[in-house]
């Protein structure tokens, strides 16, 4: 008795694959490893603590003989309590790299792309998962710093602004924005280079920390280009006080969003074209 060919795990994968299971076993994957909750919380408890630390220290409760800053350090409150902001953008932006480069680490891309053909809904899910896990501890993160540090200044008898502030909203909104565009360039990157080393190195050191260096070491006249990449623009949304050299905001959240989703397009070109 004849048997009918059994079909390719690919083939069999296709007939029933649909984006909403893709997307569900990104979530899984991302849900399942112990590091991504390591980190989430690492981000969230040094974003207020930091915050927290500042406010204590621009209201000489930590002076600089004990190892502060000096009180002239601090320049605006919104800007004092977000301190741990930098911190939050570091550690998002690891997890992106690992989100994206870890499947290439361990060979189960190869597992994934079996299943998913077509490929690029693999890199839209771990996008949209990505962003679906930092967005709400970001946000979190962003409004405890705030709401601690303004009664930390409160009671102290500092300057403080309220969240009906257009200005703490703008940094606010804008911060966290910054966290989540960071870890879906991180992400991209880990795509792209298939390598956490590399990839994380890159995204700290070209992406959040080369930009600064040459604003501070370079002529005044390449201001006119460094300010278009993608930390010099995201100051347009980030601090309250942003200098005239920089980018405004409309302008400044155009070119920060082109380089997340120019990331993005080069991770999906590389995926679709080369060998798992």
């Amino acid at each position: 008795m004849s048997t009918a060919p059994a079909m390719a795990p690919s083939a069999a994968a296709a007939g029933h694959l649909s984006f909403v299971r893709v997307l569900r076993s990104e979530f899984i994957k991302l849900r399942s490893l112990r590091s991504t909750w390591v980190m989430l919380a690492s981000m969230l408890v040094l974003f207020i603590a930091f915050g927290a630390i500042a406010a204590l220290a621009s209201t000489g409760a930590i002076d600089s003989a004990n190892g502060g800053p000096p009180r002239s350090a601090f320049i605006d409150p919104v800007t004092t309590v977000l301190a741990g902001g930098g911190f939050a953008v570091l550690i998002m932006s690891v997890l992106g790299v690992l989100s994206g480069a870890r499947e290439y680490g361990s060979g189960m891309i190869r597992t994934s792309l079996t299943f998913v053909p077509k490929r690029l809904p693999v890199l839209w899910a771990k996008v949209l998962v990505l962003i679906a896990f930092v967005v709400p501890v970001a946000v979190l993160a962003a409004l405890g710093a705030f709401v601690l540090g303004m009664a930390l200044l409160s009671g102290a008898g500092s300057d403080t602004v309220t969240l009906g502030d257009p200005d703490a909203q703008r940094v606010l909104i804008g911060t966290c924005a910054y966290i989540t565009g960071l870890a879906v360039i991180g992400l991209a990157l880990g795509m792209a280079m298939r390598s956490m080393p590399g990839a994380i190195a890159t995204v700290i050191g070209g992406v959040l920390i080369l930009p600064a260096l040459l604003t501070a070491l370079l002529p005044d006249a390449w201001r006119s280009v460094l300010k278009f990449l993608p930390s010099n623009a995201a100051a347009a949304f980030t601090e309250v006080r942003v200098r005239a050299d920089m980018l405004e905001l409309g302008p400044g959240i155009i070119v920060f969003t082109a380089w997340v989703i120019l990331s993005v397009v080069v991770a999906a070109v590389l995926l679709a074209r080369r060998d798992a």
